[in-house]
């Protein structure tokens, strides 16, 4: 299968174990907030978009620097590059999809990845000034395949969380990676605990439609 466009998803997928929030926190000096942010979150005590908020607005407050100092020493995927080589090599757009800001998704240009449908941020001086949140990935990207005229159905995309489900329902391919079995199980493909990018990529390109 020859896709048009890929997505892939950031939190918990490209970033395996972690989130792109609480990585750029822990580093600069919040690692017991984002901590007890997430317990709750876990816990059920608040939804995603209030913990989204509550994160970003510690977030917020560095500078775009701070932020990607911190994700330098996150604990990436490997082959991010190679993979999104050889999907493009294939033929296909490569793009984040993500509900995570603007600033910290640009951070991934350095592996080839940039373009991302993401929440838009306004940045002043080196520092983030206002987001634009967008937390519907399916609304997010159904606005992209306009704007690009493209057809659901020539795309796929790879994430592992429940609030991926809603655009594997709605697109020709969907890949898990990372993903729990309650989520896994709506997907075409699972790669289960992939080695690197490169092997989510060969799944892809192996048709997973």
């Amino acid at each position: 299968m020859t896709w048009e466009l890929v997505t892939l998803d950031l939190d918990g997928t490209l970033l395996p174990d972690d989130t792109v929030f609480a990585a750029v926190l822990r580093e600069n000096g919040h690692a017991t907030e984002v901590a007890a942010s997430d317990a709750r979150y876990f816990a059920g005590e608040m939804t995603l978009e209030a913990c989204f908020w509550e994160q970003w607005e510690m977030v917020r407050r560095l500078s775009l620097a701070d932020m990607h100092r911190a994700l330098r020493r996150a604990a990436w995927l490997p082959g991010i590059a190679a993979g999104v080589q050889a999907l493009q090599t294939s033929g296909a757009r490569v793009c984040l999809l993500t509900d995570q800001p603007s600033v910290l998704t640009d951070f991934l240009g350095r592996w080839g990845l940039t373009d991302a449908i993401c929440s838009p941020v306004t940045v002043r001086d080196g520092r983030p000034v206002e987001i634009d949140a967008r937390f519907d990935k399916w609304d997010n990207l159904r606005r992209r395949l306009a704007k690009w005229d493209l057809d659901p159905a020539r795309v796929c995309h790879v994430g592992n969380g429940s609030n991926d489900v809603p655009v594997w329902a709605r697109v020709g391919g969907s890949v898990a990676a990372f993903a729990p079995p309650e989520v896994a199980r709506h997907a075409r493909v699972d790669t289960g605990r992939p080695a690197s990018l490169a092997d989510v990529a060969a799944a892809v390109l192996r048709g997973a439609g």
